[in-house]
């Protein structure tokens, strides 16, 4: 309170004195902006961010085979018989094994094709079943041969065996079908060859002695 003005707001009341701005009735605070002058000023916090939801990823990731060519199934093998059949469609031994392949490339077949892809092979089975067939008709012609050569070897030894008989026992006077029978043919050889070589042998002693050389 002043008798004077004292400067800028001051105001004189109906006393006739002056009063600071402070003091007038209808006096409000200086405000900066939303806040009062006497107010503490508060730091704003800042807005609460928060982060987006990271995506869930599949620890092991499958991966993707592109459109139109198929996933091939994890941890495929190949069927062991499978292998066999190859093996043994390429060895043969004289068609035992060609024999084997045959068998074994079949049952390989059914066994991959239950597997469900989890086996493979079905290549290498086709290829033992067809080298077991080729395999198989060659041993058929091998043994055939091989009999038919045992058989004219037999028949050549047995021919031989009875024409030495035949001139060994040779007689002009006697009873060739005696001397040339089943009787006389020797254990192992082939009958009828050694009888066919034994009247050849007959034969001919006959023949020399008509010539005027005496048989044995």
């Amino acid at each position: 309170m002043s008798d004077t003005s004292q400067g800028p707001g001051w105001w004189q009341a109906s006393d006739g004195s002056w009063y600071s701005p402070e003091q007038h009735p209808d006096f409000a605070p200086a405000t900066q902006g939303n806040l009062s002058a006497t107010a503490p000023i508060q730091a704003e916090s800042p807005p609460s961010i928060t982060a987006p939801p990271m995506p869930s990823v599949a620890p092991y990731p499958q991966a993707v085979a592109p459109m139109g060519y198929p996933v091939a199934p994890q941890n495929q093998k190949t069927n062991g018989m499978a292998v066999a059949s190859l093996v043994l469609g390429i060895v043969w031994v004289a068609g035992i094994g060609a024999v084997l392949a045959v068998i074994f490339g079949f049952v390989s077949r059914k066994k991959i094709a239950a597997s469900q892809g989890q086996e493979t092979g079905g290549g290498l089975a086709i290829a033992g079943i067809v080298l077991g067939i080729i395999g198989i008709v060659g041993a058929l012609g091998f043994w055939i041969s091989l009999f038919a050569l045992g058989a004219a070897v037999d028949s050549g030894v047995s021919y031989a065996n009875g024409y030495s008989y035949g001139v060994s026992n040779y007689s002009a006077t006697g009873n060739e079908a005696t001397v040339c029978s089943s009787a006389n043919v020797a254990s192992g050889d082939n009958t009828s060859s050694w009888i066919s070589g034994c009247q050849s042998a007959w034969s001919s002693e006959q023949n020399t002695g008509a010539n005027g050389t005496s048989g044995t």
